[in-house]
């Protein structure tokens, strides 16, 4: 399976006042660790690349990280760290892998078609984003796709329920519920028509007549 490459290089410092700079300079910094990497290796790349990346792969994605001068690694997206205010992405975590050991990560539930009980009124109810998968790297999907457009209205669909690539194995408790599709809610039943009561003069005629 190709993989997107990554180009990053060595940070010459570290540190908040250095994570600053860089930003400002139009750089993201990174950090690999992970398998045969003996200490965090800090990094920084282009904004515009990473931003590329990410547009297109997420955290548990397999990518290649290419250090400028050095080597190229096997890597995965271990963790996105975005501004809290402005949104924008201000560090990028990537965990070094081998491509001979099977590695256990999440990866997104991403449903696929209209259920036919939500053509018919039915309400859909997304309950699992995410499953936990076993695989090497190279086998790894992007996501797991879940057919929901067979659903109809008391339908639910389970995890043991999914088509997996050969060599992926689910991990995830099979009993699990990703999706059902409600029945549509009824409607509240129109209340009586209240009784108009008289007003108080025709009362007050009504019992002088009465009399």
């Amino acid at each position: 399976m190709t993989t997107e490459v990554v180009t990053a290089k060595r940070r010459p410092a570290t540190g908040k006042s250095a994570s600053r700079a860089d930003r400002r300079a139009g750089l993201i910094p990174l950090v690999l660790y992970g398998e045969g990497v003996q200490e965090p290796v800090h990094l920084v790349a282009e904004r515009g690349a990473i931003e590329k990346l990410l547009s297109s792969h997420g955290e548990g994605s397999r990518v290649t990280l290419r250090i400028e001068g050095e080597a190229e690694h096997p890597a995965m997206i271990k963790e996105i760290q975005y501004h809290p205010v402005r949104g924008n992405v201000i560090h990028v975590d990537f965990q070094r892998i081998s491509l001979t050991k099977k590695i256990r990560t999440e990866l997104p539930l991403v449903l696929k078609g209209t259920p036919r009980g939500v053509k018919e009124g039915g309400v859909l109810q997304h309950q699992l984003r995410e499953v936990e998968v076993e695989a090497l790297p190279q086998d790894l999907p992007e996501h797991i796709v879940a057919d929901i457009s067979g659903l109809a209205i008391g339908d639910v669909l389970f995890v043991r329920d999914l088509e997996l690539p050969p060599a992926v194995k689910m991990l995830t408790d099979g009993s699990e519920v990703i999706a059902t599709v409600l029945a549509p809610s009824k409607e509240e039943e129109a209340a009586p028509a209240e009784t108009s009561a008289p007003a108080e003069g025709a009362q007050a005629a009504e019992s002088k007549d009465e009399e």
